[in-house]
């Protein structure tokens, strides 16, 4: 069940932008946010400026370094409609900026809520969310369905958005890597559950979703931050010994937890958007004192745990924020600028048997009056180095490289891959996703025989991504290469080229994933895109993705066998010279048909986008009836002419069609697909 939980709880290790918190028995570090009353950053504090007490007694602070924030400026994104076609960049881990986990608890909050939460999120993605932000939809009822992943792209954020609905449940995640010469990996036949044991509590359900994210964050870079959405968590005894062990997890891995009530409330504050610098609320104290005019004891009891969720773990609680977009955007800019506190642990603090580790809380108290100080309250008394947690040196086995690979919210670039995924029609076999894979000789570890030959080996595994209550589709092989001398050298400058088919049972966003691992030197490499599966169980007008490559005159035929010809025009690559002509086509589903003929009255548009603006637009063409396949599919294309002066870098083809015989509000469909023109 493990292994299926992977592609969210990510456990591959990353090189942090920030200093990394430790605990050991010589150092004890805690990270904490200083402000004024008016909430701004207090930057000039020194050692002696702080009180540090590890379970009531005071300790001497031996490390003190503020950390700034040198995140560029915020832009607000402006609201559109239409927003303009722009390419996805992966991040590598030395350009993430910000990090976080927006965990929406859909089986603690009622229906219009989830909906405020999802209208909410949409507009956070879409005006809110800046480069090198990498964040990640999660759901306490829903698990790590689909396209709960650490992302950048926006695209795969919205389509997670989407899905999220009113009190459904089901927990999907990978499939485990068969060793070699193994039993091939069968499509699993459902939703797995994740076990919390004989706890009754929904809140407990959501606190052990929270951890599992925790657990997946503690390796990605830099400061992180989990916002958590729900209406209530009451305290008890079993939640308060969670929020123990959830603490200590924040701790460790620099996240801090934000909660936010969606319900919007008025004419109420808990006075926490500044925590109380006084010791009673340092320590979680008293939340009978935050109940102010407007709000009912059982208002109070019901938002209790969040609050102490969010105090506990160095965040903020929202109770009364209307404006929920902005709301995350000050939970995320809160974990920037930070004083990182070191203290030399008093003895006893930690047990040789883990089992035995008391829970060690800690509060900080800032000296200078006035000032607000906000830090995570306790660990437990276990060093870091008996956590047991894999670690850059950590020798891997091959199905541990291929699982942290698919599970990495971040490419791999060991090896240089390329993954082109778009929707197509399968005819009588239904629709589903057609994939190319390319990579590149360079990297693979070829040896030549005594023959003359070369051969190497590879890992090749893809998966297709969707969740709920589908299963995921995964195939793993170990693939022998074994070439002539001539094709090797070709080879050497063309790369290979692999291509395979997905038949999707429903429709809906799929994320596609591929991994290649050299079975030499395991050098890795990766890449994922998401693909969108129309309906058209009922009729419904829908178009292929769009296919690119030189124009027949420009390239050479290709050739048969397990090693496909490659260009730089081909179609999983797509890149092109000033002047050449490229050949684009696809497959139109589901025309209307009128006359006795039974014929399609379709026509196609083509523009072209560069850095999300639109530089060309051409006029509305008929799509010839002669590129019918059968009643349900038409095949249409034509020839984009690049200009002899065009700039290099990368562009957007998109087509339109429209269907004239359709009703005007469903007689649209779009598709586009990047490409790229090299210099001469």
């Amino acid at each position: 069940m493990l292994a299926r939980s992977l592609f969210l709880l990510t456990s591959f290790a990353v090189l942090a932008q920030d200093p990394l918190i430790r605990i050991t028995v010589s150092l004890v570090q805690v990270d904490a946010v200083v402000t004024d009353s008016h909430g701004k950053r207090v930057t000039d504090l020194k050692a002696d400026d702080f009180e540090i007490k590890q379970d009531g007694v005071i300790q001497k602070i031996t490390h003190l370094v503020y950390v700034p924030d040198n995140r560029p400026p915020f832009i607000l994104q402006p609201k559109s409609k239409t927003p303009p076609l722009t390419l996805p960049t992966p991040l590598a881990a030395g350009q993430v900026n910000r990090t976080v986990a927006l965990v929406v608890d859909d089986l603690g909050m009622d229906f219009e809520n989830i909906v405020r939460v999802r209208d909410s999120l949409r507009k956070y993605v879409e005006q809110y969310m800046q480069p090198g932000d990498l964040v990640a939809i999660v759901r306490t009822g829903g698990g790590v369905a689909i396209l709960e992943q650490f992302t950048s792209d926006k695209k795969i954020l919205l389509a997670a958005i989407e899905l999220l609905k009113w009190k459904f449940t089901g927990r999907t995640g990978l499939l485990p890597i068969n060793p070699v010469n193994s039993e091939p990996v069968k499509t699993a036949d459902g939703p797995e559950f994740l076990d919390y044991g004989n706890n009754a509590l929904a809140e407990l359900g959501a606190l052990g979703t929270i951890e599992q994210v925790l657990g997946g964050m503690r390796k990605l870079p830099g400061r992180k931050s989990i916002v958590y959405f729900s209406q209530v968590m009451r305290m008890e005894a079993r939640i308060n010994a969670a929020l123990d062990h959830l603490t200590d997890l924040a701790n460790r891995g620099a996240v801090s937890l934000y909660a936010i009530d969606p319900s919007g409330l008025k004419g109420v504050n808990f006075g926490n958007d500044a925590s109380s610098n006084e010791p009673e609320r340092e320590a979680g104290g008293s939340l009978g004192s935050v109940l102010l005019t407007g709000m009912g004891g059982s208002q109070v009891r019901d938002h209790a745990g969040l609050e102490y969720l969010a105090k506990r773990t160095g965040g903020l609680f929202f109770a009364n924020r209307n404006d929920i977009p902005a709301a995350i955007q000050q939970a995320v800019d809160d974990q920037m600028g930070y004083y990182l506190l070191g203290y030399s642990p008093q003895e006893g603090t930690f047990e040789k048997d883990p089992k035995k580790a008391k829970y060690h809380r800690i509060t900080v108290r800032a000296k200078r009056p006035g000032l607000v100080v906000r830090w995570k309250t306790g660990f437990n008394g276990v060093t870091d180095n008996d956590v047991s947690l894999e670690t850059t040196s950590s020798i891997k086995t091959r199905e541990q490289q291929l699982m942290e690979a698919l599970a990495s919210p971040f490419t791999s670039n060991d090896l240089k891959v390329r993954l082109t995924c778009f929707y197509s029609d399968f005819g009588t076999n239904g629709p589903g996703v057609r994939s190319m894979l390319h990579f590149q000789a360079q990297g693979l570890s070829f040896k030549q025989q005594p023959d003359q030959s070369w051969t190497t080996a590879v890992d090749v595994v893809t998966t297709a991504y969707r969740g709920l209550k589908d299963s995921i589709q995964q195939t793993q092989s170990r693939r022998d290469i074994s070439l002539p001398d001539d094709v090797y050298r070709k080879a050497l400058k063309e790369g290979f080229l692999f291509s395979w088919d997905y038949k999707m049972k429903e429709p809906g966003p799929f994320l596609m994933r591929a991994v290649v691992r050299d079975a030499e030197s395991s050098r890795i490499g990766s890449a994922s895109q998401s693909v969108s599966v129309p309906d058209t169980r009922k009729g419904q007008l829908a178009m292929s993705g769009v296919l690119v490559s030189l124009s027949p005159t420009e390239t050479a035929p290709a050739s048969t066998g397990k090693i496909e010809a490659w260009s730089e025009g081909s179609p999983a690559i797509r890149r092109y010279l000033p002047g050449q002509n490229v050949l684009y086509s696809y497959v139109v589903v589901n025309p209307r048909l009128a006359g006795s003929q039974k014929q399609a009255k379709l026509a196609q548009q083509m523009l072209v986008h560069r850095n999300g603006k639109l530089i060309y637009q051409g006029k509305p063409q008929p799509v010839n009836e002669s590129g019918r396949v059968d009643a349900r599919r038409v095949v249409g294309g034509g020839i984009l002419r690049l200009n002899a002066n065009a700039q290099p870098g990368e562009y957007i083809l998109q087509v339109v069609v429209t269907d004239q015989l359709a009703r005007k509000s469903k007689s649209k469909v779009t598709q586009w697909i990047d490409f790229q023109v090299l210099n001469k």
